[in-house]
């Protein structure tokens, strides 16, 4: 039963961060969200108190993106390669599905929130995620450090840092298209030690 719940609520978060792309935040109502998610009113009330408490979501929606690739990625890959992988989809994402104001939103949110800053929150699948792939990477040598979490911490910052100045400079370059030729040299780092 609770991954009826998930998926329901994931649904919903999904539809209305789609409709928000497409439409604007302000031009977006609960009915479109529910038409959309096919849910009913109740059920959407049941997760949401309104359409301003989608905004705290975003991070949900990276996390459903985030376990959408990697459960269809090579296993194979080397943790270079997934981590290379998952930041250019994820960001390819962003860029082609994600309203920049709402993003701009959300990292300003972030910064004065005294609630939950879903950002950092190590629960959320993309820690987990980052984090076993680190892991496996200092464990076969790949890369080379004693601490899982500061490579986890510098690769967090690395994003979190480079979606924050695309927000800043309103999009005005390709973000999965930059990311591809910075990342690289992050990773490269971690590869020789830091």
């Amino acid at each position: 039963m609770p991954r009826k719940k998930q998926t329901t609520k994931s649904r919903i978060v999904k539809a209305a961060w789609n409709l928000f792309y497409k439409n604007g935040y302000d031009d977006t109502t609960v009915e479109d969200i529910i038409k959309l998610s096919k849910t009913s009113k109740g059920t959407f009330y049941h997760y949401f108190k309104g359409k301003d408490a989608l905004l705290s979501t975003l991070s949900d929606l990276f996390d459903q993106k985030y376990e959408e690739i990697y459960s269809t990625m090579d296993q194979t890959l080397s943790s270079r390669e997934k981590l290379l992988l998952l930041n250019h989809e994820l960001f390819y994402m962003i860029e082609t599905s994600i309203d920049r104001n709402l993003l701009a939103s959300l990292y300003s949110s972030q910064l004065v929130t005294k609630d939950n800053r879903s950002l950092l929150d190590d629960d959320r699948y993309y820690f987990q995620l980052i984090t076993e792939i680190i892991t496996a990477g200092i464990n076969s040598g790949e890369f080379c450090s004693a601490s899982t979490a500061e490579l986890v911490k510098i690769y967090t910052m690395y994003e979190r840092g480079l979606l924050y100045d695309w927000s800043l400079c309103e999009g005005k370059y390709p973000l999965s298209a930059y990311s591809d030729r910075l990342l690289p040299h992050v990773l490269d780092n971690f590869a020789k030690g830091l």
